[in-house]
């Protein structure tokens, strides 16, 4: 089994950005996720596409992620329109990969990188200096 890879935040804590400035990871920005679902898709197909989109945040998906937010949400509403005996294994680990690729399981959430808010000095902004 390869060895996990350690977190950016420890690795900047260690210095290895300092050592070695290639080492650190430049996000990729493709743009806005439009959060309305397509057209062509059916009611249950909506619901599972607005659920999926509130449960992540926004700094997380973008828009070349529409297409993995699509597959999932039609698995998804055809999974939950089974009956329990109708469900295969097959199906079972589909629903489960095109959840790991956005991030939604717990062993995956850890890969997916979001963009924090700059944190703002309340102070500064009331009394209208920038940070320095």
């Amino acid at each position: 089994m390869p060895k996990p890879r350690t977190p950016s935040n420890i690795l900047e804590a260690r210095g290895a950005f300092a050592h070695n400035p290639d080492r650190q990871r430049e996000d990729f920005e493709s743009g806005a996720f439009d959060k309305a679902a397509p057209a062509y898709f059916n009611d249950a197909q909506v619901a599972v596409w607005d659920e999926m989109v509130g449960l992540l945040p926004e700094s997380v998906l973008q828009s070349t992620d529409r297409m993995a937010v699509e597959l999932t949400s039609r698995l998804v509403a055809r999974f939950r329109a089974l009956d329990d005996g109708d469900v295969t294994m097959a199906q079972a680990a589909q629903i489960r990969t095109a959840l790991a690729s956005l991030g939604m399981t717990p062993a995956d959430r850890s890969r997916v990188s979001s963009k924090k808010a700059p944190k703002v000095n309340p102070f500064l902004a009331l009394v209208g200096q920038k940070k320095a």
